[in-house]
Order: C-alpha cells, then sequence, then structure tokens
C-alpha cells in the first residue's frame, strides 16, 4: 500500500489518514497535500480507488481519455489502469478510499465482474449533493470504524460496511453514464476494445483490422473520423503510456519492459519510445526518478 501511496504523490499522509495494512487506505485529499493532480506521470494502479470529490474540480487522464473530476463526483478507478494526473482547482478537496485486490475479493460481493466492467468502462458518477452528504456520512462511519483499533474485529466491521455501501449505492451511483460511451461508431468502440487488449503483443493496424474483418484503410478512416486521431497513433499512445508507467513505478529493467511490450529486442524498443517521446526510456527514468 505505501508503494501505491508513494505513486500518488502521497509519501507524507494527512494526519487523519488511515492506512491498514496492504489492504485499505483511507485519505482526506486536499490541494495542498498531494502533487498528483499536476504531476504529468502516468501510474498503472495497483489498487482500486474509490474518489469522492467534495468541492473544486481535477483534471485526469484515464486509459488515453481526459476525465474533469468536478464536484459533487464519484470517480472510481480499477487495479490495471493508468492515470495521470494533469490539474487541479485551488478548493479541490475529497476523499479516497484504497482498497487491495485481496481485500476486494474477500468482500465476495455478488455481480462484482458486472460492475467491475461497467465501472471500468465508465468511471465518473455525476451525484446530488445530497447524495454527496449520504457519501460523506458513509465515509465517516468508516473511518471511525477503521480507528478503532483495539476492536479485534475491526477489519469484518470495515468488510460489512464497504458491502452495505456496495449493496446500497452501486446500482443507485452507477445509473450515470451506464452504456455510454465517447464513440459513435460500434467499430471504432470495438477496436479501442481490441487495442486495450492486445496493444502489449499487437502493434500494426493490420492485426485489428482482421480481428474486424475490414481492411486497415477503412479501419484508419473510421477510427480518424470518430476520435481525431489515426488507428495507429492509439495504438502507440497505449503502447508508450505503458511503457512510461513501467520505467516510472517498477523496478523492471529496460531490457524487461521491452521484452513485456513483445519488442524483439531493446534496441527497437528505445528507438521507438524515443521516436514517440524525444528521449530516449533510459533518460525518460532518470528524469522522474
Amino acid at each position: 500500500m505505501k508503494q501505491s501511496l508513494h505513486q500518488f504523490g502521497l509519501d507524507h499522509l494527512p494526519s487523519d489518514s488511515i492506512v491498514i495494512d496492504d489492504d485499505l487506505a483511507l485519505i482526506h485529499m486536499r490541494e495542498n497535500d498531494t502533487s498528483f493532480f499536476s504531476s504529468n506521470t502516468p501510474i498503472k494502479l495497483r489498487h482500486a480507488m474509490i474518489g469522492i470529490c467534495c468541492t473544486g474540480r481535477c483534471d485526469l487522464r484515464l486509459n488515453l481519455q481526459d476525465l474533469e473530476v468536478e464536484s459533487p463526483m464519484l470517480i472510481t478507478l480499477m487495479p490495471g489502469q493508468i492515470v495521470e494526473g494533469l490539474s487541479h482547482s485551488i478548493n479541490f478537496d475529497g476523499y479516497a478510499i484504497i482498497l487491495s485486490r485481496r481485500f476486494i475479493d474477500m468482500l465476495n460481493l455478488p455481480g462484482w465482474q458486472q460492475q467491475y466492467m461497467s465501472l471500468y468502462n465508465n468511471p465518473l458518477n455525476k451525484i446530488s449533493q445530497d447524495m454527496l452528504q449520504h457519501v460523506h456520512f458513509f465515509y465517516t462511519i468508516l473511518h471511525k470504524a477503521a480507528s478503532d483499533e483495539e476492536n479485534p474485529f475491526r477489519l469484518q466491521v470495515i468488510e460489512n460496511l464497504i458491502r452495505v455501501f456496495y449493496y446500497g449505492g452501486v446500482s443507485k451511483f452507477h445509473q450515470y453514464g451506464r452504456d455510454k460511451t465517447p464513440y459513435k461508431n460500434s467499430i471504432v468502440e470495438r477496436f479501442m476494445d481490441l487495442v486495450q487488449e492486445h496493444y502489449r503483443e499487437e502493434r500494426l493496424i493490420g492485426f485489428y483490422a482482421d480481428k474486424l474483418c475490414i481492411t486497415p484503410k477503412y479501419l484508419s478512416k473510421l477510427v480518424k473520423e470518430n476520435t481525431g486521431r489515426s488507428a495507429g497513433e492509439w495504438i502507440e499512445n497505449h503502447v508508450i503510456l505503458e511503457a512510461r508507467a513501467m520505467l516510472q513505478s517498477s523496478d523492471m529493467t529496460i531490457q524487461q519492459i521491452a521484452a513485456s511490450l513483445n519488442f524483439p529486442n531493446q534496441s527497437f524498443f528505445g528507438k521507438y519510445f524515443k521516436r514517440a517521446t524525444g528521449i530516449s526510456p533510459k533518460q525518460y527514468r532518470h528524469q522522474k526518478g
């Protein structure tokens, strides 16, 4: 959990924060408590996070999609997603509930897989001021339970409170944005899903065109018309974003990163990265170190 908090620029936690092993963290995220929101550094998430924007706003880039988080709003980030902080307002104030994969599995929530995909694709949930008060009340109760270190059943109490939040809130909160997609064309939407699934192994447009049973030229035309970027740019952006995240937040060698992204060797990866970013992987890691 400490590594994840470090990724978010939270090395010095606010005094009212609570961290329980590698399972749970509760943090009051004030504007002056974190540099994450203007870091411009991509982070590959190891944990899930429920963010509650109470006042102000912040801008994020999540898996290459720019998001404006403006109060009152919930944002749900999932393990494996790549997030980048862009900016924040002076009056930003909110809360973060950070949960490990192990803790989520321990909750054994019904219908979680379906909700996971829905939340993964639609992370923002606009809520009313009245609902914000309810969420704030839930956070207060959760924080109080997590603060009670003398209670031998503290973790069980926390588990059940989160289950109540899930049972009573998730379905309501997630009405906003359900079935919405930023892409008007179903082929383009399918292409984006395929890129998300295969970009670590496949960088050629022809692979995706074959999967969609269309020509590479037609695929490129559709993607450009609907998104403003070419198919090749989307593929490259995913690869480079993943590479930047691994260079920044992992101990993998550059050779290991090249292999994990299916490059034939470190040299080929280095040229690809430098062509896209203007600097070598080694220089990028040194700059962000």
